[in-house]
C-alpha cells in the first residue's frame, strides 16, 4: 500500500497548524485580565462602586496565564483622572513605575496556569455633581510574540449623599424634640415608677455593654451569621421590657437609654445614630398601641415585635446609614441576607423573651 499521499497530506496539515501552535504557546490569547474593586470581601460589598468623599479603596489587577508555557508580560494601567492613585508596597513594587494616573509594569514572567497581581489604591473625589461612569484601561504585551491584549473595566462613582446626611441629623433632632414635647405634654415620664426606670436601665446596659461586647468579640467567627449574636438577645430584651414595665413608650425609652450607654462606653456618634435607635423603639411602641396595648402578652405579639425591630434596624443601617455615615455600599444580596437574618433573629429572640418575661413577671408577683 502506497502511504506517501497520506503522509504528504499529514505534512501539509501539520505545516499549516504549526504557526497557530507556536503562537498559542505564549500569546496574548492565553492572558486573562481581571480588575476587582473594591478589594474587600468579594460579594459582600457592591462591586465597581465608589462613593465620593469616601476613604481610599484598594483595587486588584490580576494577569492570569491560562496557557501551559511561561510568558513574559509588560503592562500599562491607566486609571481615570477623577480618582487619586497610589501604589502600596507589594511583591512587584520594584517593577511598577507611576506617572500620574498611569502605571507601567516592567517585564514579569508568569508561568503556565499561574498569575501575577498588581495592587493599587484609589481615592474618590470629594464631590461630584452626578453619578458618573469611569474606566480602568489595562494593556498587556507578551514579549514572546509581541501580541497585545487590552481590557477596559468600568466603575461607577456616586455623589456623596450629603443631603441624606444632613436630613438624617435633622430628622434625629426632630425626633428628640418630638419625644421631649410628648413627654412634657402627656406626662409620659411621670407614668414610669422608679422600679420601671431601673428595669429599663438594667436591660439597656445588658444590650449596650454585655451583648454588644459579646457581638464585637465573636462576630467574625460566625461570618455573615454573626448578626444573630446581637439580634436575638436585643429582641428578647425588648420583649422583656415591654412585658415587665407595661407603659406606653417603653421600647423607645429602652433604645434611647441604650444609645446613651453606648455613647459613654463605646464613643458612638449620638447625633447621627440617635434617630435610628429611637425609630426602632417607636415602631415597636406603635405596634403595641395597634394591638390594643398588648405588652407582649402573647407569643405571636412578642415575635412580631422582635421581627419588626430587626427589620427596621437592619434596613436603615444597610440602605441609609452605611452609605451616609460610612460611605460604603453593600451588595444588595448581602444587605437583604442580613435583613432576613435580623428578622429570623427577631422571631427567635421574641419567643425567648416571651418565655423569660413570663417567668420573671411570675416571680415578681
Amino acid at each position: 500500500m502506497n502511504c506517501r499521499p497520506l503522509l504528504f497530506a499529514f505534512a501539509i496539515i501539520l505545516a499549516l497548524s504549526l504557526p497557530y501552535v507556536v503562537c498559542a504557546a505564549g500569546s496574548a490569547d492565553d492572558l486573562y485580565i481581571t480588575v476587582t474593586i473594591p478589594d474587600r470581601k468579594e460579594g459582600v460589598f457592591a462591586s465597581d462602586k465608589l462613593v465620593a468623599s469616601g476613604s481610599e479603596e484598594g483595587a486588584r489587577i490580576i494577569f492570569k496565564n491560562r496557557g501551559t508555557e511561561t510568558v513574559t508580560v509588560t503592562a500599562t494601567i491607566v486609571v481615570t483622572d477623577l480618582v487619586s492613585l497610589s501604589v502600596p508596597t507589594q511583591e512587584l513594587s520594584g517593577q511598577i513605575t507611576q506617572d500620574g494616573n498611569t502605571l507601567r509594569v516592567s517585564p514579569v514572567e508568569i508561568a503556565g496556569r499561574e498569575s501575577a497581581t498588581v495592587r493599587i489604591r484609589v481615592k474618590p473625589p470629594d464631590s461630584i455633581p452626578m453619578k458618573t461612569r469611569e474606566t480602568f484601561h489595562v494593556t498587556a504585551t507578551v514579549a514572546e510574540d509581541g501580541s497585545r491584549t487590552e481590557y477596559v473595566h468600568a466603575i461607577t462613582i456616586i455623589p456623596p449623599p450629603s443631603w441624606i446626611t444632613y436630613g438624617t441629623i435633622v430628622a434625629s433632632l426632630l425626633l428628640v424634640i418630638i419625644a421631649i414635647f410628648a413627654v412634657k405634654r402627656f406626662g409620659i415620664l411621670e407614668m414610669f415608677t422608679t422600679i420601671d426606670l431601673v428595669t429599663i436601665a438594667l436591660l439597656a446596659a445588658l444590650a449596650g455593654v454585655v451583648f454588644r461586647w459579646f457581638w464585637q468579640t465573636f462576630n467574625d467567627i460566625f461570618g455573615p451569621f454573626g448578626g444573630l449574636l446581637f439580634t436575638i438577645p436585643v429582641s428578647a430584651l425588648v420583649v422583656i421590657a415591654l412585658h415587665l414595665v407595661r407603659k406606653p413608650g417603653t421600647a423607645t425609652l429602652l433604645f434611647l437609654v441604650d444609645q446613651l450607654v453606648c455613647m459613654v462606653i463605646w464613643g458612638s456618634n449620638i447625633t447621627v445614630w440617635l434617630g435610628w435607635y429611637l425609630l426602632e423603639g417607636a415602631v415597636v411602641d406603635a405596634e403595641v398601641a395597634l394591638f390594643k396595648m398588648n405588652y407582649a402578652d402573647t407569643r405571636i405579639a412578642a415575635m412580631i415585635y422582635g421581627m419588626s425591630r430587626g427589620f427596621i434596624a437592619y434596613w436603615l443601617f444597610y440602605f441609609l446609614f452605611a452609605p451616609t455615615a460610612w460611605k460604603i455600599c453593600y451588595a444588595p444580596w448581602y444587605s437583604w441576607l442580613q435583613i432576613g437574618l435580623a428578622v429570623v433573629g427577631g422571631l427567635i429572640g421574641g419567643s425567648i423573651g416571651y418565655d423569660a418575661a413570663r417567668k420573671m413577671r411570675g416571680a415578681m408577683m
